[in-house]
């Protein structure tokens, strides 16, 4: 076999591990999001709201360094109009997720179809709100 052939195998066959790669890191992730989407439906208000703050808590944020983290951890608790921008975003968050899952959105009410549409809609504004009470704590570097 000449050496341009098994070069092209190596590669077909790097590009098929990889492709395997990325689909497993975006796959794996969606679903588990979408599991916990089906539970969070099902919450009250107060529920989902504590839902948000525990995800933000454990996922969404991660700083540089403890410092960072501890003065965020500060202003969600210690700061309502923070906490409830933070929430809000995260609602739409779950929304978005919500509205784009088939699976999950055909099986709500039209009532709940509604609310959870216009909550996706104010996605934008609600982070571009988050995002601008978060950085007027200099302790926090917020990126995009």
């Amino acid at each position: 076999m000449k050496l341009w052939k098994k070069i092209l195998i190596a590669l077909l066959a790097l590009a098929v591990v990889g492709i395997g790669l990325v689909f497993y890191e975006i796959y794996v992730p969606t679903k588990k999001m979408e599991s916990e989407m089906k539970t969070y439906v099902q919450l009250t208000k107060e529920e989902q709201d504590e839902f948000v703050i525990t995800l933000m808590e454990e996922t969404i944020f991660e700083f540089k360094n403890p410092e960072e983290s501890q003065a965020f951890q500060d202003m969600m608790n210690n700061d309502p109009e923070v906490r409830q921008a933070g929430i809000d975003w995260g609602r739409s968050a779950c929304a978005r997720v919500i509205v784009n899952s088939e699976d999950i959105f055909s099986g709500l009410s039209s009532e709940d179809k509604a609310a959870y549409y216009a909550e996706e809609e104010e996605y934008e504004q609600r982070y571009d709100r988050f995002k601008a009470l978060v950085k007027q704590n200099p302790s926090i570097d917020f990126e995009d």
